[in-house]
């Protein structure tokens, strides 16, 4: 192979020497690679990878999904058309919640009802990585494919990295000035330097592939005809669809190259590793908790089945002003819900980028790499406690249905922001205010996930056969949603992410109010009390209080917007009896 790379040379041993050695050739370190000889041209870059190609479509890994921060990043590398072309627009994510013993026609299903504005995808992961290789090379990067790194030499004080490597029987070696290990669960850093923290999050997942498309929409008869004519009811299979239950959920993605990705996630104060340990464990699960889709599997040519125990894992750092970096999976894994896995390689490649841009202009590293594996842990951290304790929630209809709403709009309106304008770029100082913000969606979702595991806890779901279309037009999660595309000025960023914090105030308190009045005086009083309500940073007014008791068209034209958007989302609330009793609960001070 002619080596292009701009600035490769050779140390007075012989050995190459490159400014950039990525050690894994999955998803993160080809997107890195490619991001690098785009961003950084003038730097050298070789890839070492154990695989060979050609490799399988379909090939077994997970992370077909993505979402709108990820695929973001894969269009800002050039990839658009390509995407288009070899793989699935993605109709966003849907939601079954609430348990699989109804027919699918009898539970509630929450997704968009018309194609999302910003654009995510479905990958086939064998397709995707293949084409990547192919592109790299026109790119430039020098691609060692079937080379094997057991173990690096990481330099010190300055000192070029060593990175000895096996391939073809044969030894060889490179010096690089960075080395960013990619290595995937083989995690060859996190291991050797004891990076791995705890996630304090214990779920496990079984998955496979089954050749064909699974649409799910001939999982209801058609005389169901109401059903079928729903919003986008013929597209529903280019979501990324969710059957949920109490501890679990199954994921349904189509791939472009004519398979079908599923695959079971369980939570382990539920449902033990055992359930998902093995194919026949998998379709056990599926007969018991979700009937109807085990029902449209009898016959399905499954061609492969994969498992993990306790998958989601943090770190301690991914960034070094040492000179290397930890991306993708080698750090730190969250959890497959809502389809974050590109996201956090957008983010660890980008972090990674910056780095090698400071130091390539002669800059000190040490303070930016301390700031961004601060952030990039507090990324970590904050998503992972959005699933933690969600497992009671997973089988409450319209707990799940609330949460949607809620993750939703804290993804478009901060995490989505800090990607698409780049804020990682700025210096600590510059980053506190945005960082402020956040420290405000991240109070407010510790809030809301407490309150929703105790609503799912002290209230059986109800079965509502409809469809919550979320988000729904017009609204300010589509507002959030549409910003997400939108390139802003830093100042207009931080404004615009300071006043989604002041309506996410707002919506914490719709959703209490909601919540309590459908719980009435009784439950409410004690999910208060679990919660600790009295010490939330929130205040529901008075004046809120006395309109909730108006008659039904007065109320409605003195609701807030921000009001009537929470209620045309969620649907009307199903007062208790005593709702006004459950009310009262929320005068300050009445808990004490």
């Amino acid at each position: 192979m002619v080596d292009t790379n701009p600035s490769a040379a050779a140390d007075a041993s012989g050995v190459d020497v490159q400014d950039v050695v990525i050690c894994g050739g999955g998803l993160a370190g080809l997107l890195l690679a490619r991001q690098i000889r785009q961003e950084l041209p003038g730097l050298s870059v070789t890839l070492l990878e154990k695989t060979r190609r050609p490799l399988p479509d379909a090939c077994h890994k997970v992370g077909e999904s993505s979402v709108e921060a990820g695929s973001q990043y894969l269009e800002r590398l050039g990839l658009e058309s390509y995407l288009l072309e070899r793989h699935y627009v993605k109709l966003g994510l849907r939601f079954f919640p609430g348990g699989g013993h109804l027919p699918l026609v009898e539970r509630l299903e929450v997704g968009p009802s018309a194609e999302p504005v910003v654009r995510s995808y479905q990958l086939d992961r064998g397709r995707f990585e293949s084409d990547l290789r192919g592109f790299l090379e026109d790119d430039g990067v020098t691609l060692l494919e079937g080379a094997r790194v057991r173990q690096v030499r990481l330099g010190r004080d300055g000192e070029l990295h060593q990175v000895p490597y096996e391939q073809d029987g044969r030894q060889g070696q490179l010096r690089a000035r960075w080395f960013v290990d990619a290595t995937g669960r083989a995690a060859l850093l996190r291991k050797e330097l004891k990076l791995k923290r705890g996630a304090r999050h214990d779920a496990s997942a079984g998955w496979f592939r089954i050749k064909g498309r699974l649409d799910i929409s001939d999982l209801v008869p058609k005389s169901e005809q109401q059903w079928h004519l729903r919003p986008c009811a013929d597209e529903r299979w280019r979501s990324t669809n969710h059957f949920m239950g109490t501890g679990y959920w199954v994921w349904v993605i189509p791939l472009a190259t004519g398979y079908t990705s599923l695959g079971v996630v369980v939570h382990d104060e539920v449902h033990s590793f055992s359930t998902v340990s093995s194919q026949a464990a998998v379709f056990a699960f599926l007969r018991e908790h979700e009937p109807v889709l085990a029902d449209a599997l009898v016959d399905a040519d499954v061609r492969d089945f994969l498992c993990l125990k306790n998958y989601s894992h943090g770190i301690a750092r991914s960034f070094s002003a040492h000179r290397w970096a930890i991306v993708g999976e080698a750090g730190a894994f969250v959890d497959p819900l809502y389809s974050p896995g590109t996201d956090f390689i957008a983010f660890a490649n980008s972090f990674t980028t910056e780095l090698l841009r400071i130091d390539q202009a002669g800059g000190d590293l040490t303070d930016k790499a301390a700031l961004l594996n601060t952030q990039y842990r507090t990324f970590v951290t904050t998503t992972t406690d959005l699933f933690r304790t969600a497992a009671p929630v997973y089988g409450h209809a319209q707990a799940m249905t609330t949460k949607i709403f809620w993750d939703n709009f804290t993804y478009w309106s901060f995490t989505c922001q800090f990607f698409k304008q780049k804020l990682w770029t700025l210096d600590r100082e510059g980053l506190a205010p945005f960082n402020a913000a956040g420290r405000k969606f991240l109070m407010y979702s510790t809030y809301l996930n407490a309150a929703f595991r105790a609503w799912a806890e002290l209230a059986p779901t109800r079965n509502t056969p409809i469809m919550r279309p979320i988000p729904v037009f017009p609204s300010v999660l589509v507002d959030a949603h549409v910003a997400t595309g939108q390139n802003m000025e830093i100042d207009e960023t931080l404004a615009y992410i300071q006043q989604r914090a002041v309506e996410g105030r707002e919506i914490v308190a719709e959703f209490i109010l909601r919540i309590v009045q459908e719980l009435g005086p009784e439950l409410a009083h004690e999910l208060l009390e679990r919660v600790d309500f009295a010490s939330w940073e929130i205040d529901i007014t008075p004046e809120r209080l006395v309109v909730e008791g108006l008659d039904s068209v007065s109320r409605r034209h003195q609701m807030s917007p921000i009001a009537r958007d929470v209620e045309r989302s969620l649907g009307g609330v199903q007062r208790h009896a005593q709702a006004g009793r459950a009310r009262e609960l929320l005068v300050q001070g009445s808990l004490a």
